[in-house]
């Protein structure tokens, strides 16, 4: 009992510590700049904030320090030490495949590439050519733990996965997006950021009469390390106070927000829980390291690939109806959600008159005074309430749309719909709308290029 309350003093003061480093900040402001460019977005499209920054800055250090906690037992408990993982050489492959698509930034794309080089060569390489071994690079990267690795992508998967499940959906962002065939529908963009404050392990070689600390029982640690002390001497386990930062973006075409995030942090567990037995099979069976060296990155892009294709083949969501206009949101506080308006209404009629389409709408209520008489459908169930308007008479400027068009009237429009307080279904030739381009790196290095010249010419 004596041992595990030391444990537990030396965990939680090093945790403690953790967020008060300046690199648990950094993450914190990267965060914060993530959530204002979302913002952003939401004002060019809606002329208003849909979510409020603070709220998401406290959401995410709320979910952020419990994943980090969860994470930071279980890492200690299995003994992963930092050397083992090979972190300097992840993160150049990882910003090297950030330049091919955003989505590759994963430690499951980068992790699995690394490991595939150290295998190449323990097994080909340095058998061709020896010397090499005498590198410092080469040295280093041979000295990686591929099931330490391996448990480390799982493990930050699944505590990725549980606060996908918890919190995956707030905050989420309506949009009107333009697809391949031409045509404007709904949709709302997830996106999540997590600070992360971690407490790791740095294991070194000491001399068996400089041991100071705790004595850990013979079991720990589960993952052994690479490191083999020599004769008189034994592995020393130091905690540190590290940080780091897990994101989730995703798109909920055909289902609601909170159904989306739970999809997706579904399969994120099996795929996570997966990796982990292999990884730590991996450690007492050495067979089932390549298996889980190819499960890494593939298991992951086959998961993606999977939930997109299972939200596009399901009937969209948010798209114009054959008769009224559908509500995807309504937002809190406001004149719509105080009158009674709730997401998914059907508005079928405005001061009895039938509606055509979103514009329709929105120029009927425009064309109203204060108060406004609403007919709908509420789950099938018909409904009747009153909206008492709140006009926003401040001028709104022909700015170019993130569609590219300059459409000042539509444009207003949307945005006055948002300052009464609901986001409706677009209609599919909406002049409003954003796209999803594909990855272009030979543009990219262009522009890049361009820039550096005509900087320096």
């Amino acid at each position: 009992m004596q041992l595990f309350f030391e444990i537990t003093q030396m965990f939680l003061t090093t945790f403690l510590i953790a967020l008060f480093m300046p690199i648990f900040w950094i993450v914190l402001f990267l965060v914060y700049l993530q959530y204002r460019r979302q913002l952003a977005t939401e004002k060019r499209l809606f002329g208003r904030p849909i979510n409020h920054i603070g709220k998401q800055m406290l959401y995410s250090i709320g979910l952020g320090i419990v994943g980090g906690l969860v994470a930071s037992v279980i890492l200690v408990f299995l003994g992963l030490s930092l050397e083992q993982i090979g972190l300097y050489f992840i993160w150049p492959v990882a910003l090297l495949l950030l330049l091919i698509n955003p989505r590759y930034l994963c430690f499951s794309y980068a992790g699995g590439i690394v490991a595939v080089i150290v295998l190449l060569f323990r097994h080909f390489i340095v058998v061709v050519f020896p010397g090499l071994t005498q590198t410092v690079i080469v040295e280093s990267l041979l000295r990686i733990h591929i099931p330490a690795l391996l448990v480390l992508i799982g493990l930050l998967h699944l505590i990725e996965a549980i606060m996908i499940y918890l919190g995956g959906h707030w905050g989420s962002s309506p949009i009107y997006l333009k697809k391949d065939s031409g045509k404007v529908i709904g949709a709302f963009a997830l996106q999540r950021f997590w600070p992360i404050p971690l407490v790791a392990l740095m294991v070194s070689v000491v001399a068996q009469p400089d041991i100071v600390g705790v004595s850990m029982p013979e079991w720990w640690p589960i993952l052994q390390s690479t490191i083999q002390p020599g004769l008189g001497q034994s592995l020393q386990y130091a905690v540190i106070p590290v940080a780091a930062g897990l994101g989730y973006a995703d798109m909920a075409l055909s289902s609601t927000p909170r159904d989306r995030s739970a999809f997706s942090a579904k399969w994120l567990t099996v795929y996570s829980v997966v990796l982990l037995f292999i990884a730590i099979g991996s450690e007492y069976m050495s067979w089932l390291i390549l298996p889980g060296v190819l499960f890494a990155p593939l298991g992951h892009e086959l998961l993606i690939l999977y939930g997109n294709k299972k939200e596009e083949s399901l009937t969209q969501r948010y798209i114009h109806g054959d008769s009224g206009v559908a509500l995807m949101m309504v937002l809190p506080g406001t004149a719509a959600q105080k009158a009674g308006l709730a997401e998914d209404d059907l508005i079928i009629k405005v001061n009895r008159q039938a509606v055509i389409d979103s514009r329709d709408l929105i120029q009927k209520i425009e064309e109203s005074y204060f108060m406004v008489l609403l007919d709908g459908l509420r789950k099938g169930e018909p409904f009747s309430l009153v909206l008492n308007k709140r006009l926003n008479e401040e001028a709104e400027g022909g700015d170019l749309l993130p569609g590219g068009i300059n459409t000042a009237s539509s444009y207003s429009r949307l945005h006055h719909c948002a300052a009464i307080g609901f986001i409706p279904v677009p209609d599919p030739n909406s002049p409003v709308y954003l796209e999803i381009r594909k990855s272009d790196l030979p543009g990219r290095l262009r522009r890049l290029k361009n820039k550096i010249v005509k900087r320096f010419v």
